[in-house]
């Protein structure tokens, strides 16, 4: 990464390259029944943001997700041995950062909650941050390919489906 006049630092040109793939990622989120009209509509302007990561001048905050989840696990009712209450794939711009997980949320019968991070990757493009630019997986196509097989993890009991390309 290099130095710019701006608050931002520039992303080197074969990290952008790898972060390409995920345009595949939004496009299949814009395919899902679950994604609703608006942010279907979303999909091209944020394939945008991803193409230009390295011009700050293109920065907009935004996410695309797809989550399956448990409302009644979620919401506090246990039942006789908790379970695996939400799994998301996603990937955030935010306030500079762009973040790429997935990971798992459980609760136990107790009402004790935890998680597991499968995918984690994080890269900060603010100017100011003094810690490592970009930390965890980069194996952008295994989150891609993950995220594809996503409906095997729908089961019964596992089974709302949330998906969002969203702009703000």
């Amino acid at each position: 990464m290099q130095n710019t006049n701006s608050k931002y630092w520039i992303i080197d040109k074969v990290t952008l390259e790898k972060l390409q793939v995920l345009k595949q990622f939004v496009d299949f989120v814009a395919e899902q029944e679950e994604t609703s009209a608006e942010h279907k509509n979303n999909a091209a302007k944020v394939k945008f943001f991803i193409e230009n990561l390295d011009k700050p001048e293109t920065f907009k905050q935004w996410n695309s997700c797809i989550d399956i989840f448990n409302p009644f696990l979620q919401g506090g009712r246990y039942g006789e041995n908790g379970g695996i209450y939400w799994k998301d794939w996603s990937c955030w711009f935010e306030l500079g950062i762009l973040e790429i997980s997935i990971e798992e949320r459980y609760v136990d019968k107790d009402g004790l909650q935890d998680e597991k991070t499968i995918f984690y990757n994080s890269i900060n493009f603010n100017k100011e941050f003094n810690g490592e630019r970009m930390l965890g997986d980069n194996n952008y196509q295994g989150f891609i390919d993950n995220a594809f097989k996503f409906r095997k993890d729908i089961v019964d009991d596992f089974n709302e489906v949330e998906a969002e390309i969203d702009i703000w």
